[in-house]
């Protein structure tokens, strides 16, 4: 099986396929695809999409069976063919095996295959098509079931238990040891706006010149259809962050000193490898930047850890949490709380000692 990358016609930017092993288009595939850019989802989630099914396809391959077979055993199988791909499924093994994939993974894998069987199951042409109704589960009546009579629940009574994890962040040393170890001020700009603005790295890369504000210090994140990077705004709201002059600064210099005159695109971040000189920088391409700092620091980081650490401080130094919540561009404000706010145990006793203060 493989994922090809395509250009569809009246699309700038690329979608994906999947190909069967005789390298043949997989057309309910296809069609689903088609389904989810129509839709309005994003890019990068079609990718995903496409990955995760392809994985779904191998696995039905492999048991030789077809679309219509797929029952919640199969489905239960191909959960244990994705902890460990390499396991005999037929035998049972008393001893603990530790799985290759996180359990988040696993859960994001098996939404895109039920989503997919949900979208051929309302589809005419595909008959028989009915085992995303058994692992969503049947409609139940919860506590407050006299609010909503209407509504049914919806459950993946498949949805494997996901450890929780406390996310490390970053502390000011190590943010400064990062910063100062970049070779460029390019590098140096990328960094600072993933922390000090709380960006994702395809919201960095798809900024444009007319994106930065310098005489007020904003940068303005904007969603866009057409990307010559494959970066994406994951989120279709327009935001703008407030930073530093100090930022700005940085900003305005790499302009001076390292940013070409001519270019036939406005992309603020681009390549400075000779064969790609001048290109709109790629996901890749941070991805590795950031292997090099961590090596070289010795910090062990991601990308996203800027962005946890970011709104972890904020929260710190007094920030309403719905403030946070808009300055990282989140929906719901509880996204912002469970995932993005790691208050220490020296926070909660900071904390504490403030309040016993003001008891006084």
């Amino acid at each position: 099986m493989k994922v090809q990358r395509i250009e569809v016609k009246g699309k700038f930017y690329p979608l994906y396929i999947l190909l069967d092993s005789q390298y043949k288009m997989v057309v309910p595939v296809m069609e689903f695809i088609k389904y989810l850019d129509n839709t309005g989802k994003a890019p990068n989630t079609i990718k995903s999409y496409c990955y995760h099914l392809k994985l779904f396809y191998e696995f039905i391959e492999r048991k030789n069976i077809k679309l219509n077979q797929v029952r919640l055993e199969e489905l239960v199988e191909f959960i244990g063919w994705l902890r460990n791909p390499l396991e005999n499924q037929s035998l049972f093994n008393l001893q603990p095996l530790e799985s290759i994939r996180e359990e988040t993974t696993i859960n994001a894998i098996l939404n895109a295959v039920l989503s997919f069987f949900e979208y051929l199951g309302r589809s005419e042409q595909y008959e028989g098509i009915n085992v995303f109704k058994e692992a969503r589960g049947r409609g139940f009546k919860g506590f407050l079931h006299h609010i909503s009579k209407n509504k049914k629940i919806k459950k993946n009574i498949l949805k494997l238990r996901v450890k929780k994890k406390r996310i490390k962040t970053l502390t000011e040393s190590e943010v400064k040891n990062i910063i100062e170890a970049c070779n460029c001020l390019r590098d140096k700009l990328i960094m600072m706006l993933m922390y000090e603005g709380g960006l994702r790295i395809g919201e960095v890369l798809n900024l444009q010149i007319e994106d930065i504000i310098t005489w007020d210090n904003q940068v303005k994140i904007t969603p866009r259809e057409i990307s010559l990077n494959e970066s994406y705004v994951k989120s279709k709201r327009e935001r703008i962050i407030h930073v530093s002059k100090e930022l700005m600064k940085l900003y305005t210099d790499y302009l001076i000193y390292e940013y070409p005159e001519e270019l036939k695109h406005d992309y603020v971040f681009i390549n400075f490898k000779k064969a790609y000189f001048g290109r709109p920088m790629k996901y890749q391409s941070v991805l590795d930047l950031i292997r090099r700092l961590s090596k070289k620091t010795g910090v062990k980081f991601s990308a996203h850890m800027f962005r946890h650490t970011h709104a972890t401080e904020l929260v710190r130094n007094g920030w309403d949490v719905s403030y946070v919540q808009k300055r990282l561009g989140h929906a719901e404000v509880q996204t912002t709380l469970r995932t993005y706010v790691h208050l220490s145990d020296d926070d909660m006793k900071q904390e504490y000692q403030k309040y016993l203060k003001r008891r006084k």
